[in-house]
């Protein structure tokens, strides 16, 4: 399915480049000569991007982003302005009435390629992420997990399930649960800062599992680490006679009393190391048969993690 494009500029030079630029991608660029004409279309067909003029006919580029941004259905839409000012003082007034980007010319046709991506991919992951953490949500994640199967660089997949989770939010409240999963968030944001040559991307499934991507070099060394962190940090959840226990005492899904240990990781690693993994719904099904087995492990103790070392 084709992006769109919506290039407003009254230079029809300007719209020839910026067609050329993104032939043959999945972008769909539509052209509007004055700043009226280019209202009527946002409106009609709401773009994922914006090129923006400041010096428009009829209706000005920075009127025309002033009503943008007051209209909820197309407040978010990222608005990139192409301007031949490019003082500091400049692009300082322009992020001041909601722009996103600016772009001085003459510019570099990569560049304008390279942040038009990175303005839909942001605004896409803002509306896909999780109201809880804010970390990118499914949608985000499946698209992260494309594009680095696309570059077919070394990849690991970390799928990670908080266990014992619904016992812990029985006892203890939803406040006290929603606390436990944004502070797993903040954990694994720390390890990813941790790893900066690792480039790690965190994500929020929902409920308590998260995903975490990263290259695989370090893939061991990183759940690893998660997994004890992860066990440090979850005894603190708990009041003083639950953690001398090691365990509270709940329902099951079937309405019984028993009891359950305090919250762990399980942590299901899936890598290109020695498996092709060439779409999403293969990671995800590698990752479900990691985190079954481990589940399954009746000798288990504390987080677990497994990196899958199968071949195809």
């Amino acid at each position: 399915m084709n992006r769109k494009l919506l290039v407003a500029d009254d230079d029809k030079s300007f719209h020839e480049i910026i067609c050329r630029v993104f032939k043959n991608t999945d972008w769909q660029v539509t052209v509007a000569e004055d700043g009226l004409t280019a209202l009527e279309k946002i409106t009609e067909q709401v773009p994922d991007v914006i090129l923006l003029d400041l010096n428009m006919p009829k209706l000005g580029g920075r009127e025309l982003l002033a009503r943008i941004r007051k209209d909820a259905r197309l407040a978010l839409i990222p608005v990139i302005i192409i301007s031949g000012d490019s003082s500091p003082q400049e692009k300082a007034l322009e992020f001041g009435i909601g722009a996103d980007d600016f772009l001085g010319k003459p510019f570099d046709t990569l560049e304008l390629a390279a942040r038009v991506e990175r303005a839909s991919r942001r605004t896409r992951r803002m509306l896909a992420a999780n109201p809880l953490t804010f970390l990118p949500g499914g949608p985000a994640i499946e698209e992260e997990a494309g594009r680095r199967i696309k570059t077919g660089e070394p990849l690991a997949f970390f799928y990670i399930d908080i266990d014992n989770f619904k016992a812990y939010n029985d006892n203890y409240g939803y406040l006290n649960g929603d606390n436990a999963i944004k502070q797993t968030a903040a954990l694994l944001g720390g390890i990813r800062d941790g790893f900066p040559d690792a480039d790690i991307f965190i994500g929020h499934v929902g409920g308590d599992d998260f995903v975490m991507m990263s290259s695989s070099g370090r893939a061991e060394e990183i759940a690893k680490l998660v997994a004890a962190r992860f066990d440090a940090l979850a005894p603190q959840f708990y009041n003083k006679d639950d953690r001398e226990r090691g365990h509270t005492v709940s329902k099951d899904r079937m309405g019984n009393s028993r009891t359950f240990p305090l919250m762990s990781l399980t942590i299901a690693v899936a890598t290109n190391e020695k498996r092709k993994l060439d779409h999403y719904a293969k990671i995800a099904d590698i990752a479900g048969e990691i985190k079954k087995y481990l589940k399954g492990r009746p000798d288990r103790s504390g987080s677990l993690w497994l990196k899958d070392r199968r071949v195809d």
